[in-house]
């Protein structure tokens, strides 16, 4: 076995041989990153006052100050759509705000959205105590429908603005969305949103509430879509008023008349009933016949469901004018419910942010003004070619850099050609023999051999 303080020797020699070519190396190149470094220094400084800017936001987000800002802002833009709407009164306005943190807080919806809520009724014609009343009643709907705030407005304002029905009416229309699709295979989003699209044409022909829902109801149980069950009635109902020949020959092929003993047409709703009454007497090829006669043959499926279910349609009806009270006592049981509590937990602490928020948010507002003047009058400044000496400067570093690189890099091949590697060669060569020695007359081959090795460098480690 090779003597151990020859390999030693030989170890830190080959190091030292490695470490002054690469200290050379680093001298060359000290006084480049000189250089860089004395031109990035200003750009490190500005680099420092961004930083302690970031950080000094930082700390505002660990105290929950950034948080408060951004919900204050959130809410004055609510506030700011609301007085596009309804006017400057001082006290409609403060009015508005108590009554959208008071929902908020009893809902668990945020602030914002609930005055947003308030604004699109105002945007629909009512005024603002109206419009709070009605921003309530979609609250409710929103919590027994299990549906967005936004979406709960849009469906009351549709249907009450559809039927001509005044705000008071909205808890009627609430009742009725809850009952159905609690007793029915809908839901209330699908019912409200087919009773949406459906209630102008409900209207004219004379439908209530009720009824619409009661027609609406058995298409929607089987083809799933409120919009899809509307426009299929709207067509039907349509086209039941409609003088064409095809659709007179198919109502007196069934006995109904669509005009009365003096000749005046009848309305769709009477013509509808007597329509269920007859089908009741038809076979299914004949009710399948009439129906695509009358509707033709894209929505026939669908108004299949309303001419031949006159007793269901007459059954949900009564379901729906004893609806009173029905959402209030949904509205109450999801309201215990561990979801609603801790989504009133969450805007309770939202809506302190706000708050807090609009405690500063004013100056705050100002100050990021005042950076905003700061970075116009800074790119006024580049824009006018104040910096064009830096830049210029800038401009001739990179490229004299890349000059010089270039020529480093033509020339470097013809550089290693030059570069004596014997002593790095023998330093290594040595080296692999030292450690080669170790291991001398043993095969790594076999698994004794193998262990043997191993143990061999077990002792050295140990000495």
């Amino acid at each position: 076995m090779a003597d151990l303080s020859k390999t030693v020797a030989i170890i830190f020699e080959g190091d030292d041989r490695v470490s002054k070519t690469l200290n050379e190396l680093d001298s060359k190149f000290g006084a480049l990153n000189t250089t860089i470094g004395n031109i990035a220094a200003p750009l490190a400084s500005a680099a420092d006052a961004v930083l302690a800017i970031d950080g000094a936001l930082a700390a505002l987000a660990v105290g929950g100050l950034a948080y408060a800002y951004k919900k204050s802002v959130e809410f004055e833009t609510a506030m700011v759509g609301l007085k596009k709407v309804a006017g400057d009164s001082e006290e409609t306005l403060k009015a508005a705000r108590t009554s959208a943190f008071n929902l908020s807080a009893q809902y668990g919806e945020s602030a914002a959205k609930v005055l947003n809520s308030t604004t699109d009724f105002v945007q629909a014609g009512y005024n603002v105590q109206e419009s709070m009343v009605l921003t309530k009643a979609s609250m409710d709907l929103k919590i027994a429908g299990d549906v967005e705030a936004a979406q709960s407005s849009e469906m009351l304002i549709s249907i009450l603005k559809g039927f001509n029905a005044p705000a008071a009416e909205a808890t009627r229309v609430i009742d009725i969305l809850n009952e159905v699709s609690n007793k029915y295979a809908t839901d209330v989003e699908q019912l409200g949103l087919g009773m949406s699209k459906l209630a102008p044409i409900a209207k004219t022909m004379g439908f209530s509430f009720e009824e619409t829902a009661g027609m609406l109801t058995p298409v929607i149980e089987v083809f799933r879509s409120g919009p899809e069950a509307a426009d299929a009635l709207k067509t039907g109902l349509l086209k039941l008023v409609d003088n064409t020949k095809s659709v007179q020959d198919a109502l007196a092929s069934i006995g109904v008349a669509q005009t009365d003993a003096n000749g005046a047409l009848r309305s769709g709703k009477d013509i509808l009933q007597d329509v269920s009454i007859a089908f009741q007497s038809l076979d299914q090829n004949q009710k399948l016949f009439v129906t695509q006669q009358l509707v033709g043959i894209e929505q026939s499926a669908r108004m299949v469901q309303v001419f031949d279910n006159l007793g269901k349609v007459t059954e949900i009806t009564g379901v729906a004018m004893n609806s009173a009270g029905s959402a209030a006592k949904e509205v109450a049981a999801r309201m215990a419910s561990s979801e609603v509590q801790l989504d009133r937990f969450k805007v309770g602490f939202e809506n302190l942010g706000i708050t807090i928020g609009d405690k500063f948010r004013e100056s705050a507002t100002k100050a990021i003004a005042g950076g905003n003047e700061i970075m116009s009058a800074f790119s006024g400044l580049v824009s006018s070619g104040t910096f064009d000496p830096v830049f210029d400067a800038l401009s001739g570093f990179s490229t004299k850099l890349y000059d010089y690189l270039k020529i480093i890099a033509k020339n470097l091949p013809a550089a290693f050609e030059k570069v004596d590697f014997d002593g790095l060669l023998d330093a290594l060569g040595d080296l692999g023999d030292a450690f080669g020695s170790w291991f001398d007359g043993i095969d790594l081959t076999t698994v004794d051999g193998l262990a043997e090795g191993l143990q061999t460098l077990v002792d050295i480690i140990a000495g």
